[in-house]
């Protein structure tokens, strides 16, 4: 199996809940924040192509028969507040732009886009859409966590039946504190010596698949792993697996909790089909211990 990493310029994520990056016409990817300032680019304006999918915690994973309940903002621009709090993406400075104004397509709208970073098609929640400048973009939530910006043009809206076509399934999402700091946490999660403290734990028969991967992690049904990252962003360690079947992927952030000197991990896997119960039962005992062994090294 041969593993595709994913561009280098993928370090150009966002931070836990404010960073987004945005995508331009040569691919690199540049850092931003939600308001779309701070970018040099050969456009007129810079809200298309953002590209954040560890952003967690504003865009936590959305199942896909929960996806017409989220929360978007109608019929008008969104406020910087809403375009923080997960409501919203883009927010507009009419004094910059006075001539925006929100595009009614019946938002939310379950769309497709190619993703150059996970190298496949992904399923996505447009929760914002406005013209601007004589464009028309997008602003969406990746189904697996995170968000995102498009053109218009650059989407695909999913009919109904093609909606209905799709199987039901669920993400197991969790947030574990951690007593411990993000690098002895990343030891643990991504040295192969701590495999097999772990491994147990996955129910795999061997350990073969670990020569291939970048985290003591393992889901036998994945299929093929066509995208990786994994490296510290902006202070915050994070990886991202992407795999041919099912569109499953796989999160783990890092994030220091200042405040009482722990970590958070927030992990995303999924969408499992027909296995959810057991993959919830069998990830929760791991995180369970990898808890405990970077608890005690650290």
């Amino acid at each position: 199996m041969k593993i595709l990493t994913l561009l280098s310029t993928f370090i150009a994520l966002c931070a836990i809940s404010t960073g987004c990056s945005n995508i331009t016409t040569n691919e690199n990817l540049s850092k931003n924040s939600p308001s779309g300032k701070n970018l040099k680019q050969n456009s007129t304006h810079q809200f298309g192509g953002w590209y954040c999918p560890d952003n967690l915690t504003n865009f936590p994973a959305v199942n896909i028969k929960e996806w017409s309940s989220i929360t978007v903002i109608e019929d008008r621009l969104p406020t910087k507040e809403e375009t923080q709090d997960g409501r919203s993406l883009i927010y507009i400075d009419l004094n910059e732009y006075p001539n925006s104004k929100p595009f009614d397509i019946g938002n939310p709208r379950l769309a497709k886009i190619y993703c150059q970073q996970t190298r496949r098609e992904e399923t996505i929640i447009i929760i914002q859409s406005i013209l601007i400048e004589n464009d028309t973009i997008v602003g969406f939530r990746y189904l697996n966590g995170g968000n995102g910006s498009a053109k218009f043009s650059n989407v695909t809206l999913l009919s109904n039946k093609e909606i209905d076509n799709i199987p039901l399934s669920k993400f197991f999402t969790t947030t574990i504190e951690i007593v411990a700091t993000p690098a002895s946490i990343w030891e643990v999660l991504t040295l192969p010596s701590h495999l097999n403290n772990l491994s147990p734990l996955l129910d795999s028969e061997s350990n073969q698949w670990r020569g291939e991967s970048n985290v003591n992690f393992y889901y036998p049904n994945a299929g093929d792993k066509i995208a990786v990252f994994g490296d510290k962003l902006y202070g915050n360690y994070y990886i991202q697996n992407d795999y041919s079947k099912n569109n499953y992927t796989e999160k783990f952030f890092l994030h220091r909790n200042e405040k009482d000197d722990a970590t958070l991990l927030k992990i995303v896997c999924g969408p499992f089909i027909n296995d959810y119960e057991q993959q919830e039962n069998r990830i929760r005992n791991w995180a369970k211990k990898l808890k405990e062994l970077s608890e005690s090294i650290n």
